[in-house]
């Protein structure tokens, strides 16, 4: 509250002036009445004694006074003021004097609480003063002895009629100097409304104008990656779709100079040692075309979040480092280094995939070989913290530093000091990064220019992430896209890898069972956990105690040896397909005496690399060839083979068509078949069962249920009028799409086919 004590300078100028506007008011009105008093009371002394005579001079004065004050106001209030005053103290001294002994004396009252009223309390007190004065002189000189009779008692009625009006006029003044200083308050609270409505204002302005420009970032941003979302899928399916088609003739270069290099003996004369040597060129450097077309597809399933890791408790000294160092280890040899161990020993075991961890290792060494031409490599384990280290220490060149800030991108090529240009894809060391990061690891490397490079890499310890008790959720966490995982517990890989190419937008992780089912869900938070029925029960049990809830989805996932099996698929074999890996399977069907095999492949390079490979395996085969399905069933009608190499994509009746007429036949019934493929051929030829079960731990909202039930309704598609009498693979192909995800074959003169 504001007191008036508390008024500042100019607040008490604004008083004054208000108060003084006030008492011009009151002037003007007063002035009439006055002057209205002196003639009124001309008329009574007029009407009573007829003549009026020196008893009508106090009216005379009162209207002099009156008439005085009516023409000063306007030059000087106070002058005005005064003259007002002196008419009414001389007309009523004048009156005092004239009878002593009425109550005219008692009218000086009035007299003084006008001046209080018009000039204030000091001229209050000096009219009283002036009245007692007058009243004295004009009683001495006109009324004799009589005069000072009643003055004491006149005097005390003046001033305690002064001390009245002061004492009534105060809280008035204080009335108004509050008033005025709450209307002080309220001016300035006003104008600093009004500039705070102004700066809001502009506050406002400049936050459309930014919310504008947001919104059209946004709108820009949304479009960016729109295209970029579209470019990445686009460039995903070119990489898997080029390299799908790089396989094909990849197979055959492969195929026929490693042959041709390594077993000339099985061409019936030797070469020229010349020809072997441009023909083991040419093996050597289609190796390196299959090793970049494998890391194109590593690289874009991984931008794709569609490169699952299968995890499991590995030993990283005996699963990873010791495995991938003996497959490098014959080259360091041949290049004369040495390829030394320092392993930490008895390190705790890890949540990995190890052929993940075994990848990205192999890549690290084959960066080091490729650098070092003297000295050798070190690999070295320990533990720190929550994490284990690996690090790869080579006596290369070196790398200089300004290449270390660009020495994970993709297809990028260090410039070294050799000046010598060394092979590589420039994606060895990108593919690794994104490898160790997916386990949340980290990669670097540290280089001195002719002293060598050390790369660095860490996998962390399970229960390394931070727990989640003693936290409170409050509300609903939001998943940036891109970033959830998911986690699959199934024992069979192929399976895990299968649906991590349908599972788009997630990460897929998978495990071999649920004894770490706890442990990786802390660590990866997972949206959902998908795993089979005989196994819900025990991951229900293990997830019951943790403060998390996460949906458990169920269904019977299938397992590739079972499938295959029920296919009759003994085996298959994906292009560039090596004489190691036919040997392996040939073991498996091969029999006593001659064994014979029915070659299907609509591409005849395909099916003379076979028949080649096949004859440098020192084993008596009887070997057929068919170029289509139907060709393959003729033969069939005659001859049964031991085993059928079957490609999956060629023109008229298929792989699938003819491996399903094939079963309907009691002759070819139980004739094993080896599938081959550009890739994996399980992808359409998979079912999940009849059941999908979603189990929480806490009961679903009603939203968030019915949007659960619009997806499964958008997803599920029902079925009213019967099937077509066809075998399953048949009317899957009859999509435009083979079982291994090859488009159909176009009309042409026999191309060569990828499987």
């Amino acid at each position: 509250m504001v007191t008036p004590t508390s008024l500042p300078f100019d607040s008490e100028i604004n008083l004054r002036a208000e108060l003084d506007e006030l008492r011009h008011s009151l002037l003007s009105e007063f002035l009439p009445a006055l002057l209205a008093l002196a003639w009124l009371f001309f008329g009574y002394i007029f009407v009573r004694t007829g003549l009026p005579g020196r008893d009508a001079l106090p009216a005379i004065i009162l209207a002099t006074g009156a008439g005085s004050a009516y023409l000063l106001r306007g030059k000087s209030y106070r002058l005005a003021c005064w003259a007002a005053l002196a008419g009414m103290i001389l007309g009523l001294s004048l009156l005092v004097a004239q009878q002593p002994g009425s109550l005219a004396i008692a009218f000086g009252v009035l007299a003084i609480i006008v001046a209080n009223a018009l000039l204030g309390a000091w001229a209050a007190l000096l009219t009283a003063t002036l009245l007692w004065v007058t009243h004295l002189v004009a009683r001495n000189l006109i009324g004799g002895a009589e005069a000072g009779h009643s003055m004491p008692q006149a005097i005390l009625l003046y001033y305690l009629t002064w001390g009245a009006s002061w004492l009534a006029s105060r809280p008035q003044r204080t009335a108004v100097q509050w008033a005025l200083a709450g209307w002080e308050y309220a001016r300035n609270a006003l104008r600093e409304a009004r500039e705070r409505s102004a700066e809001l204002y502009r506050v406002v302005r400049a936050l459309e104008e930014a919310t504008y420009r947001i919104e059209r970032m946004n709108n820009a941003l949304i479009v960016a990656q729109r295209e970029a979302e579209e470019a990445r899928a686009l460039k995903a399916c070119l990489a898997a779709t080029v390299s799908h088609e790089l396989r094909g003739p990849l197979n055959l270069i492969l195929g026929f100079s490693k042959l041709m290099a390594l077993s000339p003996e099985s061409y019936g004369e030797p070469l020229p040692r010349a020809y072997r040597a441009d023909v083991y060129t040419i093996y050597q450097n289609s190796q390196h075309l299959v090793a970049l077309v494998d890391d194109i597809l590593d690289l874009s399933q991984i931008e794709a979040q569609k490169l699952p890791l299968v995890k499991d408790r590995v030993d990283l000294e005996e699963d990873v480092v010791k495995k991938t160092v003996h497959i490098v280890e014959p080259l360091a040899k041949r290049k004369g280094l040495y390829l030394r161990l320092e392993l930490a020993g008895n390190l705790p075991w890890v949540l990995a995939d190890p052929v993940r961890l075994r990848q990205a290792l192999l890549n690290l060494l084959n960066n080091a070989l490729r650098f070092t031409e003297r000295g050798g490599i070190t690999v070295r384990t320990a533990q720190q913290g929550n994490f284990l280290l690996v690090s790869v220490r080579d006596t290369g060149p070196g790398i200089p530093a300004e290449e270390m800030p660009k020495l994970f991108r993709e297809f990028h090529k260090v410039d070294v000091a050799t000046g010598q240009e060394k092979a590589g894809s420039g994606l060895g060391l990108s593919i690794s990064k994104h490898l160790i990061e997916l386990h949340g690891g980290t990669i670097w490397a540290e280089s001195q220019e002719g002293l060598g490079t050390t790369f660095y890499f860490t996998v962390p310890l399970p229960g390394s992430q931070p727990s989640l008790a003693g936290i409170v959720k409050t509300h609903e966490a939001q998943h940036p896209k891109g970033e959830d995982s998911c986690l699959i517990v199934h024992d069979d890989a192929g399976v895990v890898r299968l649906l991590a190419r349908h599972i788009e937008g997630y990460h897929v992780v998978g495990l071999p069972d649920e004894d770490q089912v706890v442990t990786l869900t802390e660590a990866l938070h997972p949206r959902a956990i998908i795993t089979t029925p005989e196994r819900a029960e025990r991951i229900r049990e293990r997830l019951a105690q943790r403060p998390f809830d996460v949906s458990l989805i169920t269904c019977s996932l299938p397992r590739m040896a079972e499938r295959s099996h029920l296919q009759g698929v003994v085996s298959y074999l994906v292009k560039p397909i090596t004489p190691e890996a036919l040997a392996a399977t040939m073991r498996q069907v091969e029999r006593d005496g001659e064994t014979t095999v029915l070659l299907v492949d609509d591409d005849p390079d395909a099916v003379r690399l076979l028949e080649r490979m096949l004859n440098a395996i020192p084993h008596p085969y009887h070997i057929l060839k068919a170029y289509d399905g139907l060709q393959a069933l003729e033969i069939m009608q005659e001859t049964v083979p031991d085993v059928v190499f079957m490609d999956l994509v060629m023109p008229g009746l298929d792989g699938w068509q003819a491996i399903a007429r094939m079963r309907a036949e009691e002759r070819t019934r139980g004739v094993p078949v080896v599938i081959i493929s550009a890739r994996d051929w399980m992808g359409d030829n998979t079912d999940l069962g009849t059941s999908l079960t979603v189990v929480r731990q806490q009961p679903l909202d009603m939203t968030r249920g019915a949007r659960c039930l619009r997806a499964l309704l958008d997803a599920l598609s029902p079925r009213y009028l019967p099937e077509a009498e066809s075998s399953a693979p048949s009317a899957k192909s009859s999509l435009g799409r083979s079982a291994s995800g090859a488009p159909p074959p176009r009309p042409g003169p026999a191309p060569a086919r990828a499987g």
